[in-house]
């Protein structure tokens, strides 16, 4: 009897990325029956200091260096990363393969008793640990009080009914994926709140000299959802910047045309600039990299310092 090719699948052991990694692996297999998938956990730092503002990290990739060091010495074949966590720069000898179909991109807003923004009293505390977020919705109420806040959904949600925060943020594809309900009238549109680079989106990464299982990942990759995230992150790549600054891009495609919307802000006044570009998608990462040119000239020019 011949045995199958087993890929180990790297993944990080919070609730909501194990249970991504396993709906991807239950793609991959179903693309792959031949091929057996095992799924070991590595723990980040970012899952090992709860105490700190993500912001406060020194470097970025603090979700995924681990799984990435796993994959460099063989521990792993492949992880499955949240891509809005991955930076911009891969280390030698991996890459970034495939992308499944993108969740729902949208944040949603939640409070105890389903109140709109413009309902909430004056001075409301919002919990958010995102800068994005902050800059956004500095400027959609100048009242609200900012608050830090980590944890799993599941925490975020308790923090919220025990009244330490009026409301909070959360990605409606972490809600999604855990099958959590939500009042959809509480999705905020992209124009509203522009996501994070990548937000609703998975990434399959893996050794750069591995074509066998690169083909395998292959199979499960979503053409427009790579166009559109790899877009995203032409633009951030050239920005320099990541989910730790007030930057934002989102990326829809659609019968070959590829539109993005783009902000930059600066964390201590709140001002932001909003910019965006419709072209085709064979220029799509071109003319990504000219829209972060020309937006970090229009910072520059109005002394906006997205930089923390």
């Amino acid at each position: 009897m011949i045995s199958k090719k087993k890929i180990v699948v790297a993944t990080r052991p919070s609730l909501l990325a194990y249970t991504q990694t396993m709906q991807t692996v239950e793609l991959l297999r179903k693309a792959n029956p031949e091929i057996e998938f095992e799924v070991k956990k590595f723990s980040t730092q970012g899952d090992r200091v709860l105490n700190r503002a993500l912001t406060e990290f020194g470097g970025t990739g603090v979700f995924v260096k681990e799984l990435e060091h796993a994959l460099l010495e063989n521990e792993a074949d492949i992880a499955i990363h949240s891509l809005k966590d991955v930076p911009s720069a891969h280390p030698a000898g991996l890459q970034l393969v495939a992308f499944p179909e993108r969740e729902d991109s949208r944040d949603v807003f939640l409070t105890r008793d389903g109140s709109s923004i413009d309902d909430m009293p004056e001075g409301f505390v919002l919990g958010t640990g995102s800068p994005r977020r902050r800059v956004q919705f500095a400027n959609l109420r100048k009242d609200i009080v900012f608050k830090e806040i980590r944890g799993n959904i599941d925490s975020r949600f308790q923090k919220l009914m025990d009244g330490e925060y009026d409301a909070i943020i959360l990605a409606a594809a972490g809600l999604n994926r855990m099958s959590k309900q939500y009042d959809e009238n509480m999705l905020l549109d992209v124009d509203l709140c522009i996501p994070a680079i990548g937000q609703g989106a998975l990434a399959i990464e893996c050794r750069s000299n591995d074509a066998e299982t690169i083909a395998i990942l292959e199979k499960v990759n979503h053409r427009d959802t790579e166009k559109a995230v790899l877009a995203e992150r032409a633009f951030m790549a050239e920005i320099e910047g990541g989910c730790k600054f007030p930057l934002a891009a989102h990326a829809v495609v659609s019968d070959n045309t590829l539109n993005m919307i783009a902000i930059v802000g600066d964390l201590k006044t709140n001002q932001f600039i909003v910019e965006g570009i419709e072209v085709s998608v064979i220029e799509s990462v071109e003319k990504s990299k000219e829209l972060a040119i020309k937006m970090k000239a229009i910072c520059k020019e109005k002394g906006i310092n997205f930089y923390l």
